[in-house]
């Protein structure tokens, strides 16, 4: 595993900063060629983000520059990348100098025609508790079923975009890595047996259970109830996974296995 910076904001104190958004032919060697422009002008990508579907004849391209050695202003920038890629091109600067938010991407997908969101861990677990202070025990009942939902909703989703896949275990590993691309925890499929119901899913670092570290008690709720709705709607069957190990009473990681409801 590597850390992975997803470019949401940028803050480079005293910095002159910019977001830019450019689109190049989706060909081999032309991204490269856009990028030629900032080195030529001493500007530093210092984040970057693009996506090439190959269905599609343009790429677009999302990139924080910092132009404080530049010697040219973002403007003269924007209208060389206009030349040379031929597409669109777009820039913005922040009215606080050496911080910005991301402006340009919006909506975000995840997938072609899904879309996404991103949610500060620490304001997710903040909410979690937050349920729990107001409602107590009540409140995991609400997680679960809320979570169950939406697993479910996701599996008859990719059941259909992937209609061709045979599934089986690896298409299962593939969709519980949805956990760790967006960054709520690291997962394992540790046993797979789907005819006598024997599935055994661990995982690392789950944001959900950290929020309670200490509680000396099993605390996963919303990740317990879409990894079971996510199941469910992959067999056609009712499953349930229980927690029997957690993090949040000492555990290692938090280990779910699976029952027949």
């Amino acid at each position: 595993m590597f850390d992975k910076y997803v470019p949401l904001m940028a803050y480079f104190e005293g910095k002159d900063i910019a977001e830019f958004f450019f689109t190049v032919p989706n060909r081999p060697g032309h991204l490269r060629k856009a990028l030629e422009v900032f080195e030529r002008h001493n500007a530093n990508v210092v984040s970057i983000f693009a996506c090439s579907d190959p269905r599609e004849i343009m790429c677009s391209v999302f990139a924080f520059v910092d132009l404080t050695s530049s010697d040219v202003r973002a403007e003269d920038i924007r209208g060389e990348l206009k030349r040379v890629t031929g597409g669109e091109v777009v820039v913005k600067t922040p009215p606080v100098k050496g911080f910005m938010m991301e402006e340009l991407g919006f909506p975000l997908y995840v997938l072609p025609g899904v879309r996404g969101i991103i949610l500060h861990a620490d304001g997710i677990q903040e909410m979690i508790r937050g349920f729990y202070e107001k409602f107590g025990d009540t409140a995991s009942v609400f997680l679960f079923h809320l979570a169950f939902s939406g697993g479910k909703y996701m599996a008859e989703h990719l059941s259909q975009m992937l209609a061709r896949m045979r599934s089986g275990y690896g298409l299962l590993v593939e969709l519980l890595k949805i956990f760790q691309a967006s960054g709520w925890a690291r997962v394992e499929l540790a046993e797979y047996d789907p005819f006598a119901t024997k599935i055994v899913v661990k995982m690392y670092d789950s944001v959900e259970c950290g929020a309670f570290r200490g509680s000396g008690k099993a605390m996963s709720q919303l990740v317990r109830g879409y990894i079971s709705g996510l199941l469910s709607g992959l067999i056609g069957r009712d499953i349930r996974f229980i927690e029997t190990k957690c993090i949040a009473k000492g555990d290692p990681y938090c280990e779910f296995y699976a029952e027949m409801v």
